[in-house]
């Protein structure tokens, strides 16, 4: 059920924004979507077979340490820079929008369900590279639509590099939280799957501002998602 109800939200929404925009009776929509993308992540994972209080109490720990790192990151500055959320993304507790724990969520939770390192620190150096793939699209969209903006000039699209240091080096930590398993094929494909939409979507909303390499950035990390799909399937074929 709600694999069918991201994917609807998910495509009336892209087709809002890439066409008339999202009305202002519907910008409510905006942070709904981060929710049901951490829900639906989460309830991927939730196919390995772990204890739901147990996974749960694990996400909501992740959620609240992503977000006191976004209060301290809106207050001083640091870790990622200087940058202010705008009311997009729905209601703020001291400046950062709630639902922005659920964006974190929902994007560790697909980059260590795409990890294939064999040991909690071979995944946590995948998870964070697979974040900071995702965020290379998703930070100069997001800064171009206005959800938050950086304060200064320079860097990736207006991005700083120590935004990107940073979600490397947190995603990597939080993936330690998790402990290391076999994910299995049908798993794997439905997170690449989630992981391929998420990057369609905001490399076409980069598109629409002008932003080409996002776009390209999406493109190449849809298909070398893809080729480690296709390479762990055809590997687990083999060993049967």
């Amino acid at each position: 059920m709600i694999r069918v109800l991201f994917l609807f939200w998910y495509g009336v929404g892209l087709i809002l924004m890439l066409t008339i925009g999202v009305p202002k009776a519907l910008s409510f929509s905006n942070g709904m979507f981060l929710v049901l993308f951490a829900v639906y992540a989460a309830s991927i994972e939730g196919k390995l077979g772990e204890r739901a209080t147990v996974r749960w109490r694990r996400i909501a720990l992740v959620g609240l340490l992503t977000f006191g790192i976004e209060w301290a990151g809106v207050q001083t500055g640091w870790p990622f820079g200087e940058y202010a959320y705008t009311s997009v993304l729905g209601f703020k507790v001291g400046g950062v929008p709630f639902t922005i724990a659920c964006a974190w969520v929902g994007v560790l939770l697909t980059a260590i369900l795409l990890a294939r390192g064999r040991s909690k620190w071979g995944r946590a150096l995948q998870a964070g590279m697979w974040t900071v793939f995702f965020d290379l699209v998703l930070d100069p969209v997001a800064y171009a639509r206005q959800f938050w903006i950086w304060q200064g000039e320079g860097g990736y699209y207006g991005v700083p590099a120590s935004n990107f240091i940073s979600w490397f080096l947190i995603s990597a930590s939080l993936s330690l939280f998790f402990p290391v398993r076999d994910v299995p094929v049908p798993v794997y494909r439905e997170a690449v799957r989630l992981t391929q939409l998420m990057l369609l979507m905001f490399g076409l909303l980069g598109l629409k501002e002008g932003l080409y390499v996002p776009m390209q950035v999406a493109l190449a990390g849809a298909l070398v998602a893809e080729g480690v799909l296709r390479y762990d399937s055809s590997s687990k074929k083999q060993m049967v």
